[in-house]
């Protein structure tokens, strides 16, 4: 019972990790090509 408790836990933070991950990625890669782009441009 524990052992199953544990796998299912573990299986929710790797899904709950893998979930954020991906919308954080999504997000950072969209905000960094927008600040890259406008630093590049300021700094030019």
């Amino acid at each position: 019972m524990v052992v199953e408790l544990f796998v299912l836990g573990c299986s929710a933070v790797v899904m709950f990790f893998h979930g954020a991950h991906l919308l954080f990625h999504a997000l950072t890669s969209h905000v960094a090509l927008r600040s890259l782009s406008f630093l590049g441009f300021v700094g030019w």
